[in-house]
């Protein structure tokens, strides 16, 4: 949208220097430029997409440490607590008379769920109770599984990874409670649970490269996550167009007025063609921006095609069709006219983004111009209806010129529409819906 902001004057005069300046070695140095951008948009993607993944991170461990740190702060400065009377008579029963301390005992002073209820789990997570998977530990511990390790070095809970006990372990006790916490500790955290933490973290450690492969997984999920969200959130045609992975697109447009004047009109009608895709692309579609640097249309500019008519124009076509003469990627089923009509008007004309119509609004096409869009392969031999929706079809329609861009192009890559349905939707007028039966509905 080069100096789009000056003053009609000024505009004008800097559209007429652009056009000067404007060559095809140009063209196809940016046209190049742009494909192989176009193959760096998956590396991008990934490169953004790990980019949000990598700040998520920062930002979850910042939080999780401020958290941290304000746990301990909070644990630190909060007045200290007694044990209830309760836990002290179990404390004092274990430290007068080791002996008596069951399982139940150790696990209620280390705050594991009872017994029963410990197997339960157990046997629910690996199949076996917890008495035996600790006999496993000591016995055989290389055949431990990672679920087995986890439940051995951190419990059921997993609350505090550096120890099998509760994190800040009774920490805020008054100091005589403390002192009895202590004692209790060292009776009943045994050699044999030392040896059993120390064996299952060590095996754990066998896992490493299954469970970085796991946090990979999960990440190319996230990953995968973002990305269809990404393409959810775009308009299914944009979808389509992307899927195709066009190098360039775009029509095959003949000029037919070469009389005294009209080469500054061409150059206008190029310049008001640039503008309307701009319009649509850049702001009317605002995720298509990626394709409008690769709408590069075919001009044929040639004096002997002066006033040709239809007919002329489709042997041309065709044989352009047949030579290969048309780049990959031009509609080949399709060209535009820009014919003294056309060229006239594109002086008159600004860049319109596409409203549909409401009832008793004007017609949001008025100040555009419309362009004529033929059949190549239309054979005027083969009858049609004399009267009703296709009475006065001839091979050709007219469209305004904004919808070359998200309408024309699309409805042929997707094969969704006849070059008769496409007469019967424009028919009505310019401002009747245009879009491809799968297109949706919407504009940005």
């Amino acid at each position: 949208m080069w100096k789009e902001y000056l003053p009609d004057d000024e505009h004008r005069l800097a559209s007429q220097v652009f056009a000067l300046l404007t060559n095809d070695h140009d063209d196809e140095i940016s046209r190049r430029a742009d494909v192989r951008a176009k193959a760096f948009e998956d590396v991008k993607r990934e490169r953004y997409l790990k980019l949000v993944e990598e700040r998520e991170a920062e930002s979850t461990a910042k939080w999780e440490q401020e958290f941290s740190k304000a746990i301990k702060t909070s644990i630190a400065n909060r007045p200290p607590t007694r044990l209830s009377p309760e836990e002290k008579a179990l404390y004092l029963r274990i430290i007068a008379d080791p002996s008596s301390a069951t399982r139940a005992d150790k696990n209620q002073v280390y705050e594991k769920p009872p017994p029963d209820e410990e197997d339960r789990l157990c046997k629910d997570k690996v199949g076996i109770t917890m008495e035996e998977l600790r006999h496993k530990a000591l016995s055989n511990p290389d055949t431990l599984t990672e679920d087995e390790c986890d439940i051995l070095a951190y419990g059921f809970t997993k609350r505090d990874e550096s120890s099998g006990k509760p994190s800040f372990w009774k920490s805020d006790l008054v100091e005589d409670d403390m002192e009895l916490s202590r004692q209790v500790d060292e009776i009943l955290y045994t050699q044999e649970d030392i040896e059993i933490q120390r064996r299952a973290q060590h095996r754990h450690h066998d896992f490493d490269d299954v469970i970085e492969e796991r946090r990979k997984r999960k990440r190319q999920q996230q990953i995968d996550e973002r990305a269809a969200k990404m393409r959810a959130a775009q308009p299914r045609w944009l979808n389509h167009m992307s899927d195709a992975k066009l190098s360039r697109w775009g029509f095959v447009v003949f000029r037919t007025a070469y009389s005294e004047g009209t080469e500054h009109e061409w150059e206008e009608f190029q310049w008001a063609y640039l503008c309307n895709k701009d319009a649509q692309l850049y702001k009317g579609w605002r995720r298509a921006s990626n394709f409008c640097s690769l709408h590069q249309p075919l001009l044929v500019s040639d004096s002997s095609l002066e006033g040709a008519g239809v007919h002329v124009l489709r042997q041309r076509f065709k044989a352009m069709r047949e030579q290969s003469e048309i780049p990959a990627g031009i509609a080949t089923d399709c060209f535009l006219i820009a014919d003294q009509a056309a060229l006239d008007k594109a002086l008159l004309s600004s860049e319109v983004e596409y409203q549909p119509k409401a009832q008793g609004e004007p017609d949001p096409w008025q100040s555009t111009f419309s362009i004529r869009a033929v059949n190549p392969d239309y054979d005027a031999s083969i009858p049609i209806p004399s009267e009703g929706d296709l009475a006065s079809y001839e091979g050709e329609i007219t469209i305004p010129l904004p919808k070359v861009f998200d309408w024309l192009y699309y409805c042929f890559l997707a094969k969704s529409e006849d070059w008769e349905t496409r007469y019967k939707l424009v028919k009505g007028g310019p401002a009747e819906m245009m879009v491809s039966t799968i297109l949706p509905l919407f504009v940005s």
